[in-house]
């Protein structure tokens, strides 16, 4: 019969398997190693980042990490990667901050300026889940990839996502392209994939660390962005009646005819010397 002794000895098995074999408690703790694993830095070589606060040994452990974590090294973490300080701490869900530039082009472009500014390299993807007939509300968002040198041989690149776009629906698409188009005039190429609907929901909210399979490269079918703000006939590809084409050749003219910002006309030898607006008025508009 076995007694106290014994069960006492089973319980601290048990204990030690669900430790070693369970489920990653989440913790601060845990969600600061996390946020520099996701973003291409192992654990080992976190204090290359914090020579000041951190050692090795530091970072050896989830409990020897606890004993030294504190509210600078969760702030400096945060601004780094640009995360939300709140995730860290446990107290949000969502580890990204996301920007809305819908009907904010101009604000956009301030948003680029201010990134350019730092001396930042920046380039950008836009993914969609949207193809014909797949209605208004095709998931899309931008990412920009900042990358900079932290301090010699510390690499860092940190993300900003671009949500609130619906590529089906004619004005939103009108201001994708300014936006496209804007960003390609300060040489941050927007690159185009196409992807499952599913992948675009895990990322486009911010509400999951980005992870290998966006960050190690862009999956999804190739398409070119810019080419919405070259050709009438790109811009209204897809858009689901006469009516959004409409929409979006008007709104986007608009646009072009009051800043030439958002328009890229000294791109129009590549359509035989003919400018958007050019072609536009040999388009049926919304046919």
């Amino acid at each position: 019969m076995a007694g106290p002794s014994d069960v006492l000895a089973l319980l601290q098995i048990i204990d030690w398997f669900k430790e070693k074999f369970g489920a990653k408690k989440d913790s601060p703790v845990q969600r600061f190693v996390d946020v520099f694993e996701s973003h291409g830095v192992h654990r080992n070589q976190i204090p290359r980042y914090f020579p000041d606060l951190l050692n090795l040994a530091d970072v050896q452990d989830d409990q020897s990490l606890s004993k030294i974590l504190d509210q600078e090294m969760i702030d400096r973490t945060a601004d780094l990667f640009n995360v939300d300080t709140a995730w860290i701490e446990c107290a949000n869900s969502h580890p990204y901050l996301t920007h809305s530039f819908y009907k904010q082009p101009e604000k956009f472009i301030e948003f680029l300026d201010g990134l350019l500014a730092s001396g930042s390299d920046l380039t950008g993807v836009l993914f969609t889940s949207a193809f014909p007939g797949s209605g208004h509300h095709a998931d899309t968002f931008i990412l920009i990839e900042e990358s900079f040198e932290f301090a010699p041989d510390l690499p860092i690149t940190r993300y900003h996502i671009l949500d609130n776009w619906f590529f089906n629906y004619g004005k939103s698409r009108a201001y994708l392209a300014a936006c496209v188009s804007s960003a390609w005039k300060r040489n941050v190429y927007i690159h185009g994939r196409r992807i499952s609907k599913e992948f675009v929901r895990k990322y486009q909210f911010g509400e999951n660390l980005l992870g290998s399979d966006i960050t190690d490269h862009w999956p999804g079918s190739h398409w070119y962005p810019e080419d919405m703000a070259l050709d009438p006939r790109k811009l209204i590809d897809g858009l689901p009646s006469p009516h959004e084409k409409n929409i979006a050749l008007e709104v986007f003219s608009s646009l072009c005819n009051k800043d030439k910002r958002f328009c890229l006309d000294e791109q129009e030898s590549i359509h035989k010397g003919e400018s958007f607006l050019g072609i536009l008025k040999s388009l049926k508009v919304g046919g």
